[in-house]
């Protein structure tokens, strides 16, 4: 669909169900940068990547065996990151089909997540275990994993002190944010592996951390029920949306909490918490009981703004797209519900004087209409035939057609992903189509037509008569 044609004042959260995708063992779902593309983590190892454009499977991706525990996009869409909960972390060139880099450790993964600037960078946070910065090398060979130490102490294998729960880059990935089981939040230089700041936001574990896609602020969810959005400010980030200056490099490295978002009545947990495409509302998804039940919340206000009511069943996971107002939840039955709303496209921005009709209007017909008498404005009558009237009509055709020079602008940069000062060197990557062979649709070679009487020989050793011509 054309995007000119959107109402740009329309609400950015959807509606209601719109269509279901059937995967049966999915777990966790996320989307592209560009939101062309869907992908599945599902319990039996494997991966989907769905098109957004025809709701069908465009790549499988076979991880292992062991259930898969999420997945994660790089910025142009060409990477992909799975982990599961054996340990193991692949990243995927869906260019060639084939894994740039492989890192196993010895405990499941909680979370991790690809660099938003260096697609062969990811960061790995395991369960009893140090959180890790891994770098592929150029070949497929094993890649440099480095620890990030966000303790003092080591890891403790009981209490789980210095590892992490979750984590998430920073807008431009020159920090990267963790969240541990003690309620604390550490920022992270990436390139030095130093942390630039904690703060501690409550005593209980920090469940998830999503950052803004449109500005520098991040939203937690922890294990006492409260959603808490937090304005970070570090060297080298930008301090607000919509304003180009930076934070000053001598300034105190902070991080506060701007607002606090609970359900007061019904005290439900939150099992996952993320930006809208704008970032000026806050989408969450409860764990409680059956329900399937999507929360939106004003950012600024802290008010339920709207609540999507699904099927009765338990929700894993959610998924916002960076563009639309569309959302991807996954139940427990592995199904994929896709909410949106019916866009209200405006006809009007085909042509300035173009009038939309609200209900229909009873055309009156002049008389002289369609006539072969013509009456000018000033009273005279003329006299025209229709094939005239016709070579009239094609002749200025003809010449508006000549003097008209079309422009075409192949070059429109969407200003909601311009949030960069460096583009990716596959910025324009476009997934391939994989051609998947399926052995049920074998069919056995034609047969040979020879000469009259002749016996040729057949694919499985035996023989086949011609029929005479």
């Amino acid at each position: 669909m054309n995007r000119k044609l959107l109402d740009p004042f329309e609400p950015e959260y959807p509606e209601a169900i719109e269509a279901c995708l059937d995967d049966e063992y999915a777990v966790r779902c996320a989307f592209s940068h560009h939101g062309s593309l869907l992908a599945t983590a599902r319990s039996d190892g494997q991966c989907y990547i769905w098109d957004m454009d025809t709701l069908n499977v465009a790549r499988r991706l076979e991880h292992g065996s062991a259930a898969l525990a999420g997945v994660s996009w790089s910025r142009s869409g060409r990477h992909i990151l799975t982990y599961d909960e054996a340990g193991a972390c692949i990243l995927w060139d869906l260019q060639t089909g084939a894994v740039r880099a492989r890192a196993e450790f010895g405990s499941p993964i909680a979370s991790a997540r690809v660099h938003p600037r260096n697609s062969a960078q990811f960061v790995v946070c395991p369960v009893r275990e140090a959180p890790c910065l891994v770098t592929a090398g150029a070949s497929a060979g094993a890649p440099a994993v480095a620890p990030i130490r966000i303790s003092a102490e080591g890891v403790d294998q009981q209490s789980k002190a210095a590892a992490a729960t979750c984590c998430c880059f920073g807008k431009k990935g020159v920090y990267v944010f963790f969240g541990t089981a003690r309620g604390t939040l550490y920022a992270v230089h990436t390139a030095t592996l130093a942390v630039a700041c904690t703060a501690k936001l409550s005593a209980a574990a920090i469940n998830t951390v999503a950052r803004n896609p449109r500005g520098s602020d991040i939203v937690t969810s922890s294990a006492d029920r409260i959603l808490r959005v937090c304005d970070v400010h570090l060297p080298g980030q930008e301090a607000r949306r919509g304003r180009p200056r930076m934070v000053p490099p001598d300034a105190e490295p902070a991080i506060t909490v701007a607002a606090k978002i609970q359900d007061i009545v019904n005290r439900v947990h939150w099992r996952q918490a993320l930006f809208s495409a704008s970032g000026d509302y806050i989408v969450s998804a409860i764990q409680h009981n059956a329900e399937h039940n999507i929360y939106i919340w004003d950012k600024q206000a802290g008010r339920l703004v709207k609540m999507l009511t699904g099927p009765n069943e338990l929700l894993e996971d959610c998924a916002v797209h960076p563009l639309r107002p569309i959302y991807a939840s996954v139940s427990t039955f592995g199904i994929i519900y896709m909410w949106t709303r019916v866009p209200q496209q405006k006809w009007n921005a085909f042509a300035p004087g173009f009038h939309e009709l609200e209900e229909n209007v009873v055309y009156d017909e002049r008389e002289d209409s369609f006539d072969r008498r013509l009456v000018l404005g000033d009273g005279t009558v003329v006299d025209y035939a229709l094939d005239r009237i016709e070579q009239d009509r094609r002749a200025a055709a003809t010449a508006n057609e000549a003097e008209m020079q079309a422009e075409v602008d192949i070059t429109d940069n969407d200003p909601l992903f311009s949030d960069s000062d460096s583009q990716s060197e596959d910025e324009g990557f476009v997934l391939p189509v994989a051609i998947e062979h399926d052995p049920d649709l074998d069919l056995p070679p034609p047969p040979v037509k020879g000469a009259e009487g002749a016996v040729v020989e057949g694919s499985e050793g035996g023989t086949i008569i011609a029929e005479s011509t």
